[in-house]
């Protein structure tokens, strides 16, 4: 089956919600190892189970701007999940014992863990 969304766009400002998806994926295909989703497209209304919190969704076609979490959300096959690929850290060296350097991609920034 091919579903094809117009999605209009949202302004959401924050670390992971840019107001930009790169990635829908609906019940059978999420992944929330390599994405983060900050957003759910309502396919049709009914209950929904989203970060442990039940509610009924009220329209079909609405997008509503959430950080998705894997624990206590259920997707349903009623839902989409609009997301983008999780940041990609590379290591660039070990500064002592277990601290390392990594260099954000996107931003150029660096990080030690």
């Amino acid at each position: 089956m091919l579903i094809i969304i117009f999605i209009k766009k949202i302004k959401i400002m924050n670390t992971f919600q840019n107001g930009t998806f790169s990635a829908i994926h609906s019940s059978s295909n999420y992944d929330f190892d390599n994405y983060v989703y900050s957003a759910i497209y309502i396919l049709t209304s009914g209950p929904e189970v989203i970060n442990g919190t039940s509610f009924n969704t009220s329209a079909a076609g609405e997008v509503i701007p959430i950080i998705v979490k894997e624990t206590g959300t259920t997707v349903s096959t009623k839902i989409l999940l609009l997301g983008n690929p999780k940041p990609v850290l590379h290591k660039t060296g070990k500064i002592s014992g277990d601290t390392y350097q990594y260099v954000d991609i996107k931003t150029g920034n660096i990080i030690r863990t």
